[in-house]
């Protein structure tokens, strides 16, 4: 039998989970329904928006619960081998490492994700149909409708805005499954403060790079491209630089932490003793 990854031994460790959580998932959707609606219908009897269920609130509503629900998950994922007698039995189901972070993936990303959105949409729609029998059609003319989350007002910076959101949030979320391996004990906390201090050193970083080491490029003429690079603060120097480096860059940051951060996740798990 293959001791990195074999699909039957995979088909139980899932099953494994699924048995000894599904109480508490099932409590925690249902926990999670009960404050969405609870929101929702506070949004609409306190005029928190002009348009009840408008567009705004049913977006952020849906990311920052996302993030929220979504991170405080992953963080708890792997909370066991903060635990010794927890941990031993954690460690001692006969499955590998790899399929043990596969599993971690398969409910934490995956399903979680699924999950999430069809339970937003459920309460959703619910609340969207019971603010227009309720309420008053908005000053600004229309009726409340049920949005594409996904469909955000891109930034004027980057047309890619939803996926970027999207790419982001896998990364946070990956952060914290880490966390969940790494830190035995607060790893909620001491991954959010971890989380800060390495977010501001990337963005000192990209700063540097794209104001003083790349302005003014244009990213479109060719393999190629040219940017000014200011030397002594007067007189500055056209410099050419393969065009692909600050894609490439982009790329990395992009779509790049989340796969990461999950090989970290799958050696520090590999390697965890309690």
């Amino acid at each position: 039998m293959n001791q990195f990854f074999h699909f039957n031994r995979f088909a139980l460790l899932v099953a494994k989970h699924w048995a000894d959580n599904k109480k508490r998932y099932g409590l925690s959707i249902l926990a999670f329904i009960g404050l969405l609606i609870t929101w929702f219908v506070f949004t609409i009897l306190t005029g928190f928006d002009s348009n009840p269920m408008g567009r705004e609130v049913q977006t952020i509503t849906y990311f920052f619960a996302l993030f929220a629900t979504g991170t405080f998950y992953a963080s708890q994922y792997f909370s066991d081998l903060g635990s010794r007698p927890k941990g031993i039995n954690f460690l001692l189901v006969p499955a590998s490492a790899f399929e043990k972070l596969l599993c971690s993936l398969l409910y934490s990303v995956l399903l979680f994700f699924v999950v999430f959105t069809a339970l937003f949409y459920l309460v959703d729609v619910l609340l969207v149909g019971l603010a227009k029998a309720f309420t008053a059609p908005p000053a600004t003319g229309g009726k409340p409708t049920v949005v594409n989350v996904f469909d955000i007002v891109n930034v004027p910076f980057n047309k890619d805005t939803m996926l970027n959101f999207l790419c982001f949030f896998f990364s946070a979320q990956a952060a914290f499954l880490l966390g969940s391996v790494y830190f035995e004990k607060f790893n909620f906390i001491k991954t959010i403060i971890c989380g800060f201090v390495v977010g501001f050193i990337l963005f000192c970083l990209m700063y540097v790079l794209n104001a003083k080491l790349l302005p003014d490029g244009d990213y479109s003429r060719g393999f190629f491209t040219t940017y000014r690079v200011y030397v002594d603060g007067v007189n500055d120097h056209l410099v050419q630089l393969p065009a692909w480096i600050g894609q490439v860059l982009r790329f990395l940051v992009l779509y790049g932490i989340a796969p990461f951060l999950w090989i970290v996740t799958y050696y520090r798990l590999k390697e965890k003793q309690v």
